[in-house]
């Protein structure tokens, strides 16, 4: 559970979940769970409207994908 915020950026991180389906599956399984969209509504207010802008500092933390990781 711990782990979802890091996946709820799939699309930012250019991943494809479809290449992943048991991570689509738990994914999906943890946002449609009442708590969770309770909690995300909750942190509304706390979450923070500056991007990360940097090229070199997004290619680090999202460059990665199921292909560049098998290579």
């Amino acid at each position: 559970m711990a782990a979802y915020p890091w996946c709820v950026p799939w699309e930012r991180q250019g991943q494809n979940l479809n290449n992943f389906p048991n991570m689509k599956r738990w994914f999906e399984t943890m946002r449609d769970r009442p708590a969770v969209q309770r909690a995300y509504e909750a942190g509304k207010p706390y979450q923070s409207s500056r991007p990360n802008t940097d090229p070199e500092i997004r290619k680090i933390l999202f460059g990665q994908s199921a292909e560049t990781v098998r290579r």
